[in-house]
């Protein structure tokens, strides 16, 4: 009779311990459900029905977005009381548009908060050093302009005379072999050679063309 009597104990501690995964289980939905909970109701909180608007006390940003910008590298703290914080709405994505300092250089950087809970850093395309075009999570001073739908980014020093670049994107789709994702193309490219004259001329040295109807295979 012990042959049969170890079987039925095995199978009853098996039963058991599904027992006790199962009931673990909710339990461990539970942390993600409730975060994002959390995050809508501080976003709630703070946008109160706004989809444009400006934040200027670092204890105001919310928090996951603020761990995102620590975890970049981002002083954001150091800045945000001459250069707000700026949240906006594009294609229906929310976005943040955060100042930060790294050391002595200063830039903009843009955050994805369409999971408020994960916000994520959008790296953008810039011209590379020699030709071609890189990305880069630092693209210099941001504005949106919501009139004409693109976000300029400008970038240059502080001594004089020293030359600005100016990169233009718009909310574009990019085309893939599986599937279309949301991202921010680089329409033109520009170049100030003096920004210390207060009319200086922007030149464009690069001007996206349009591509054939060829070129985009569905």
């Amino acid at each position: 009779m012990r042959f049969p009597i170890a079987i039925l104990w095995r199978a009853s501690l098996a039963a058991m311990l599904l027992c006790a995964s199962i009931a673990a289980a909710p339990g461990q939905d539970r942390p993600g459900a409730g975060d994002r909970q959390d995050a809508g109701m501080e976003w709630q909180s703070l946008a109160n029905g706004r989809t444009e608007f400006d934040v200027s006390d670092p204890a105001l940003v919310p928090r996951r977005l603020a761990l995102a910008a620590e975890q970049s590298g981002c002083l954001y703290k150091d800045g945000i009381k001459e250069i707000a914080v700026r949240f906006t709405s594009v294609e229906k994505r929310r976005l943040a548009i955060v100042f930060c300092r790294f050391g002595v250089i200063g830039s903009h950087q843009l955050f994805d908060l369409s999971v408020l809970q994960k916000p994520k850093l959008i790296e953008l395309p810039f011209l590379a050093q020699k030709d071609g075009f890189g990305i880069t999570p630092r693209p210099g001073m941001i504005t949106w302009k919501g009139d004409v739908g693109v976000f300029e980014a400008v970038t240059g020093t502080d001594t004089c005379p020293s030359p600005q670049l100016r990169h233009t994107y718009r909310p574009g789709l990019t085309v893939g072999w599986v599937s279309e994702a949301a991202t921010f193309v680089v329409v033109r490219v520009e170049v100030r050679e003096n920004r210390c004259l207060q009319f200086g001329d922007w030149n464009t040295i690069w001007e996206a063309p349009q591509w054939p109807k060829s070129a985009v295979v569905r």
